[in-house]
């Protein structure tokens, strides 16, 4: 049986670092919404028990350096199933872009395939498995706007508008370890929490929290990312930001029409352009 699955991007519309913990990694507050943009995953039995994974493009890595790869390894691990699958992936998702492509790959092929496989893990096991593969797969898991605290594994449903975005992807793939590395001196400043209500009800609110402690760390590893936002300045965006640990950047607009022309602006010159909006929905 073949099936197709869409693995959605993510925003970041706030992103705070407050700490560096002893492992390594970093202790966060974000707002996140998910977004139409998406990756096509396709899914196909096969005999044995053989992980083949592919991309359309052919950028992406294999065995172990692939959270797909190891999504399907650490579910046969945890699950006892001895079955063989191929998986194919349309990359419409940027590598490098602080957009989620390979968490939410990863996602996306953990529940398809506890679907098909008839596989009855509870959201915590299953988050368990996804926070092994990488700190960003339980949001995708969760599938749906959220508050995410700690590493990434503390996530809460929030209210968010629907909304338009322009995104641009200055196609320079960024590395998320670099960006954090050089926040070593940024962290020894005193951070305030921002005070995260419940719900959102417009877009302007949103454009008023638009916030994100990695943009200037990044901007100095991919100048454009300067020259993006204040190129969308001048467009009838309400905010623009760094998603993630870069390199895209998105504007914030509240109807479609507005998204349109300023993705017909001097913005393409930039990179590639993309439209999107909120999806609220998660991978399926």
């Amino acid at each position: 049986m073949k099936t197709s699955v869409l693995s959605p991007a993510k925003v970041n519309l706030y992103l705070k670092v407050l700490s560096r913990r002893p492992d390594g990694y970093h202790n966060l507050q974000s707002i996140v919404d998910i977004i139409s943009l998406s990756d096509i995953i396709h899914i196909e039995d096969i005999p044995g028990d053989e992980i083949i994974l592919d991309d359309d493009k052919g950028i992406l890595p294999k065995g172990e350096g692939n959270t797909v790869y190891r999504a399907v390894r650490m579910l046969k691990q945890a699950t006892g199933v001895e079955r063989g699958v191929r998986i194919l992936i349309e990359k419409k998702i940027p590598v490098g872009s602080g957009l989620g492509g390979p968490s939410s790959n990863a996602a996306a092929v953990l529940k398809e395939l506890c679907m098909r496989w008839d596989l009855d893990l509870s959201t915590q096991e299953l988050n368990t498995i996804g926070g092994r593969i990488g700190a960003d797969v339980p949001l995708f898991l969760n599938g749906k706007p959220c508050i995410m605290e700690g590493i990434g594994d503390i996530i809460n449903p929030v209210k968010l508008p629907h909304m338009w975005y322009v995104i641009v992807y200055p196609n320079v793939s960024i590395s998320t370890k670099a960006v954090y590395e050089g926040l070593r001196i940024v962290l020894t400043k005193e951070h305030n929490d921002i005070k995260l209500m419940g719900n959102f009800s417009n877009p302007g609110e949103i454009a008023g929290i638009l916030e994100n402690d990695l943009e200037q760390v990044a901007i100095k590893i991919c100048p454009q990312i300067e020259i993006i936002k204040d190129i969308l300045k001048g467009t009838k965006a309400l905010g623009s930001l760094m998603s993630g640990s870069g390199s895209s950047v998105f504007a914030v607009f509240d109807n479609e029409e507005d998204a349109r022309l300023a993705s017909l602006s001097a913005i393409n010159e930039m990179g590639t352009v993309f439209i999107a909006h909120s999806a609220q929905r998660g991978v399926h």
